[in-house]
């Protein structure tokens, strides 16, 4: 919003003395439009920081893929216990079939033993039987989710480069806009930039506002005419009677000119 300081300068080549008024009216937009950059970068870096759909879609694919680590964990030791039994059944087996117990308690002990483990395998196999056909379930599901992380990740990825290009564009303009006001503060008197200050301090930031057809923008409410007439003299700084903000007046042939636009800050 900055495309009309050029005019005001070729004004001041002309003859055309700036009056206070329209000074403190050009440092007020070059203020504002670096309040609205600034504000704009803070909220960019918010909204840089993880998404709550990337962060819900992160939480469920951890949930169920640490659900299926311990699928397979638990899927893992049913086997390694099937193993075992059935190995110890395969001894068992063996010693009793191939005649080398004679003790026939020693040999009724294993084969009780060994009907004890049949009861086992059997047990352990259906177990692990069960826990593939949820793993299987559980795998579909953390392929799913899987797929919906990586794609809510890739909008985040291109949502967060635009908020980088339009952080270094705003950051482009701020700069532009700092030596803008580097150069209006320079040029005014130093009670009135005093006085801007505070003003800006104690008036959330606006201190000079314009007045269009008799009305302040500040606070909206009707300007006196007599109010009107000596803030169109330019001869000191008038307020608003309501708000107690500089008022600028716009909507006149002398203060048209006077159009600071700070939406193109390259010019």
């Amino acid at each position: 919003m900055l495309s009309c300081l050029p005019a005001i300068r070729r004004m001041i080549g002309k003859g055309h003395v700036m009056s206070r008024t329209s000074a403190l009216y050009e440092l007020q937009q070059i203020d504002s439009g670096l309040d609205s950059r600034v504000a704009r970068m803070r909220q960019i870096d918010e909204r840089m920081s993880d998404s709550e759909e990337l962060a819900s879609a992160r939480v469920q694919y951890e949930e169920i893929a640490e659900r299926l680590a311990q699928e397979q964990a638990k899927l893992k030791a049913l086997s390694h216990d099937s193993e075992e039994a059935g190995s110890r059944l395969r001894v068992l087996d063996r010693k009793m079939y191939d005649g080398s117990v004679k003790n026939p308690k020693e040999l009724g002990q294993m084969q009780d033993e060994a009907a004890h483990l049949r009861v086992r395998v059997k047990s352990l196999e259906d177990s692990a039987l069960d826990m593939m056909m949820t793993i299987e379930e559980t795998e579909d599901l953390e392929a799913e989710a899987r797929k919906h992380l990586e794609g809510v990740q890739q909008e985040h990825e291109l949502f967060h480069s635009g908020l980088v290009e339009e952080k270094e564009k705003l950051l482009g303009q701020a700069k532009v806009l700092q030596v803008k006001r580097q150069r209006s503060v320079g040029e005014l008197p130093w009670a009135d930039l005093q006085l801007y200050e505070r003003m800006r301090r104690s008036k959330g930031g606006l201190a000079v506002v314009e007045v269009r057809n008799s009305i302040c923008l500040g606070c909206h409410s009707s300007i006196p005419a007599s109010v009107m007439r000596q803030a169109r003299s330019q001869t000191d700084l008038v307020t608003c009677p309501t708000c107690g903000r500089i008022i600028y007046p716009l909507g006149e042939a002398k203060y048209e000119e006077f159009d600071h636009n700070l939406d193109n800050v390259d010019k």
